[in-house]
C-alpha cells in the first residue's frame, strides 16, 4: 500500500513573507540574553563564484540569499537576507564561535535563462567556527546544488521512551516522498548511510546500502505519495506502548544473515551490511541518502569494508546530530546537505519532519534548499504515512 498526502494534516506551519529588497532580520531559539552592550552587529558578504549570479546580474555577489548563523556555546539562532549589494547585517548577535548556512534559490525562470531547463537550482555554502568577537564581516561563497525529486519527509531514528522496554529502536523508519509531477518507478532505489571522515571524497563510503526491489517499473509513485520503509514492519507498540505500529510499511530492512526477524512487509535487498543485527540509524548521529545507480558493486569498497557510491548518484540526502554545534563532525559536503537537523535527546520519542513549501492544487511541495538546517523541522511524535503541517485554505 503506498500512502497519500490527503489524510487529515495537522498543527500549523509559519511561513514568512519577505517584502521589498530591504533586509530581513530576525532572530529565534535564543537561550541567553544578555545587554545590549554586550551584542555587536555583524555582516556576512555572499558571493557566487559559479558563474550563475553572474549570468543573470553582472556581479558574483549574491542578493536574496538566506543566511543561518548557529551559535555554538549558546545554541542562539539568527537568520538574515542579503541585500542588492549581496551582504546581510545580523543585528545585536551576543558574541562567539558560530557556524553559517547560506541558501539562495534560484526560480525556474532564471534557471531557464541559464540553462534552457525550467527547473529550481539552490545555491549552498556554509563555513564553520568563526569567533565573531575578533571580526565583524566574512565572506562566504556558495555553489550549485541539484534539488531532488524523490526527498525524505521523515525520519525516526530517536527510539522509544521506555514503556517499559528500555532503548527500544526497532521502531525506526524512513519516509520517502514523490516531491515532483511526474510518477517515479522505485525499482532499484537504493538507501545507504553515509560514513564520517570522508566528506571531501568523491564518494560516500556507507557502513550499510539495502535496495529496493524491482525489474524497473514494479514499484510507480505517483506525485504527492510517500512510502515507508521500517526496520522492523511490525506493531511495535504491542511491545513497547510508547512506540508506534509499523505493520502497514511498505518495504523493511532485512538482515537474513544477522539473526533478524523476517516479519509480513517486502524486503528491502541487501546490499552491503557491515555490522548490526538490522540496518540501525544511530539515535545520536547519522547521514542517510537514496541514490541510484546502474551497478551498486562497480564502485568497490574502502580499506574499513565501507562500500562506495559516487555523490553524483544521490538523490537527497539529510544528516542529523544530538547536538547540532558539532559541524565539523559533518558527514556530508554542502553540495548534498549544507546543514544538520535533529538537536534532540535520545529516546524521547521525537521525529525530523521536512517542511512544507508550497501546495500545487492539493499536492504538498515539501521545501528542499538541500539544507537540514531549514528544511526539517522536530515532530513531537512520529507520523508515518502523512504530512503534519499546515492544511491547504
Amino acid at each position: 500500500m503506498i500512502f497519500s498526502n490527503y489524510k487529515k494534516i495537522w498543527n500549523l506551519f509559519l511561513i514568512a513573507a519577505i517584502i521589498g529588497s530591504t533586509l530581513w532580520i530576525l532572530s529565534c531559539s535564543e537561550s541567553v540574553a544578555p545587554p545590549k552592550s554586550m551584542r555587536t552587529d555583524y555582516f556576512v558578504s555572499v558571493l557566487d563564484t559559479s558563474g550563475f549570479t553572474e549570468e543573470l546580474t553582472g556581479n558574483t555577489h549574491v542578493p536574496g540569499a538566506q543566511v543561518f548563523a548557529n551559535s555554538i556555546s549558546y545554541q542562539n539562532v539568527y537568520q538574515g537576507l542579503t541585500d542588492s549589494s549581496g551582504q546581510a547585517r545580523l543585528k545585536d548577535i551576543l558574541p562567539d564561535q558560530y557556524n553559517f548556512s547560506i541558501t539562495k534559490r534560484l526560480a525556474p525562470e532564471e534557471v531557464f535563462q541559464l540553462t534552457g531547463q525550467s527547473i529550481e537550482r539552490i545555491l549552498n555554502g556554509q563555513i564553520q567556527n568563526v569567533d565573531i568577537s575578533e571580526t565583524d564581516t566574512i565572506q562566504v561563497y556558495i555553489h550549485p546544488a541539484t534539488l531532488g525529486r524523490l526527498v525524505f519527509s521523515e525520519i525516526y531514528y530517536n527510539g522509544s521512551p521506555s514503556d517499559p522496554v528500555p532503548y527500544y529502536f526497532h521502531d525506526q523508519f524512513t519516509e520517502l516522498y514523490n516531491n515532483s509531477d511526474d510518477t517515479l518507478y522505485l525499482d532499484s532505489l537504493i538507501v545507504a548511510d553515509a560514513d564520517g571522515g570522508y566528506i571531501d571524497d568523491d564518494y560516500i563510503h556507507s557502513v550499510h546500502a539495502y535496495m529496493i526491489p524491482g525489474s524497473g517499473r514494479d514499484h510507480p509513485l505517483a506525485p504527492g505519495e510517500m512510502i515507508i520503509i521500517a526496520q522492523d514492519a511490525t506493531d511495535h507498540s504491542s511491545v513497547n506502548k510508547s512506540s508506534i505500529d509499523l505493520s502497514d510499511a511498505n518495504f523493511e530492512y532485512f538482515a537474513p544473515d544477522q539473526g533478524d526477524v523476517n516479519y509480513d512487509a517486502p524486503n528491502m535487498k541487501q546490499l552491503h551490511h557491515k555490522y548490526g543485527i538490522d540496518f540501525l540509524y544511530s539515535v545520536m548521529s547519522d547521514a542517510l541518502t537514496i541514490l541510484k545507480v546502474d551497478d551498486p558493486y562497480a564502485y568497490g569498497y574502502d580499506d574499513h569494508d565501507c562500500i562506495l557510491f559516487p555523490k553524483s548518484a544521490i538523490l537527497d540526502a539529510v544528516e542529523y546530530r544530538d547536538n547540532l554545534s558539532e559541524t565539523k563532525y559533518k558527514r556530508l559536503d554542502p553540495s548534498l546537505d549544507a546543514g544538520l537537523t535533529g538537536g534532540i535527546e535520545t529516546y524521547q520519542g521525537l521525529s525530523v519532519q521536512r517542511k512544507i513549501s508550497r501546495y500545487e492544487g492539493d499536492r504538498i511541495i515539501l521545501m528542499d534548499n538541500n539544507n537540514s538546517s531549514i528544511d526539517f523541522e522536530v515532530l513531537e511524535e512520529p507520523t508515518p504515512g502523512y504530512i503534519v503541517g499546515e492544511e491547504k485554505e
